[in-house]
């Protein structure tokens, strides 16, 4: 019995790929089903499997359109994984899609803010090539009429770099006391980039992220985010699968992953605790040519492979010790802090241990 499973290619900001992937092999696995790369074949069907159904993980509107028109023609179904469910999607002709409550998610944080008295509120970071920051537009958008806010489409900053919409934010940045990102890199990159004006997060700008990833919790201020879980839409994909296999009747469906806002400073609490850290979550949208994005996309990258020797090792790093002097503070061998460092500018695709310090240091990640 196998399913079938084809994914966009998006690089170093395509962790949450393998997070989804990782939950459609854990489901599969339970289910004794063997997950298969769909290399354009149309699946075999039986009595049990009639449909010739193929999991596609994506986020960017043309590799949705343009996978689907593909399978659709050679006479597959693709189930769109990651794609919300909206006008666009919906003309794709898919069988169905799983995605996360991402509506629900911005009224819940549009609710927190109008409820903590901060209604001028700004959307920061969004990219024209990501399906999710354009729903999180659109649903920002009719949150403003609804909470009856003097919002609208020129409070929403978007361009091809995040650089470019703070250029735009810093004109008018007076006017507001709350900001959305539209990822947790976007808010990363605006954090920085608000202490270097000196404006004051939470005391003057409220900042939420979406995502949960590891940086946000990791950076000072800690980042009040929406936790995207892409492992369990990989969970919920497999079972969404099955249940258009054996209902034939049932033409097309969808499921909505919930997306709980996770209060912490940014926002001026830290209610939230995380006991044990669990590889993350987090939505990061395509930035090919975004140098900042992408800073940030290096330190998630190496905050999910580190650990405290690591940490220590950065440390000296950052404090212009040598590999020998790091290797006797930590009491380990030369070659053992020298493999540890190699692996960490792998992780994040860092050119030199050099580059590598630059970076925490100017996050404050240490």
């Amino acid at each position: 019995m196998n399913i079938y499973v084809t994914s966009e290619q998006v690089g170093l900001q395509g962790y949450w790929v393998t997070d989804i992937l990782s939950g459609i092999s854990k489901e599969a696995l339970k289910k004794n089903i063997t997950v298969v790369d769909y290399q354009g074949e149309k699946p075999e069907t039986n009595d049990e499997y009639i449909r010739p159904l193929v999991l596609a993980i994506g986020h960017s509107y043309q590799w949705m359109e343009s996978t689907c028109r593909q399978m659709l023609k050679k006479g597959v179904q693709p189930l769109l994984v990651n794609a919300g469910q909206d006008i666009h999607t919906e003309m794709l002709g898919a069988a169905g899609f799983v995605s996360f409550g991402i509506q629900k998610a911005m009224y819940h944080i549009m609710s927190y803010l109008v409820a903590n008295k901060r209604t001028k509120i700004a959307f920061f970071g969004a990219h024209d090539e990501t399906h999710s920051d354009h729903v999180k537009i659109d649903e920002f958008l009719k949150l403003c009429a609804h909470f009856q806010l003097p919002l609208g489409s020129s409070d929403v900053y978007k361009d091809l770099t995040v650089a470019d919409c703070a250029k735009s934010f810093e004109l008018n940045m007076h006017r507001y006391n709350a900001v959305i990102c539209s990822s947790d890199a976007a808010a990363v990159y605006l954090l920085k980039w608000l202490e270097d004006k000196g404006c004051k997060v939470p005391e003057d700008l409220f900042v939420i992220g979406f995502g949960n990833s590891v940086v946000s919790e990791a950076i000072k201020p800690t980042l009040t985010t929406v936790e995207n879980n892409f492992v369990e839409l990989g969970h919920q994909a497999v079972k969404l699968h099955q249940f258009l296999q054996r209902n034939s009747d049932i033409h097309t469906a969808s499921v909505l992953v919930e997306c709980p806002l996770i209060e912490r400073q940014t926002t001026g609490t830290v209610r939230y605790k995380k006991s044990n850290p669990k590889a993350p979550s987090g939505s990061m949208p395509l930035y090919d040519a975004d140098p900042d994005i992408l800073t940030a996309l290096q330190l998630e990258e190496l905050l999910r492979m580190w650990d405290d020797i690591d940490r220590q090792i950065v440390d000296g790093l950052l404090q212009n010790k040598t590999i020998i002097g790091i290797a006797d503070g930590l009491f380990i061998s030369v070659s053992a802090v020298k493999y540890r460092i190699k692996k960490m500018l792998t992780a994040g695709d860092f050119k030199s241990k050099e580059d590598l310090a630059d970076v925490v240091r100017k996050y404050n990640i240490v």
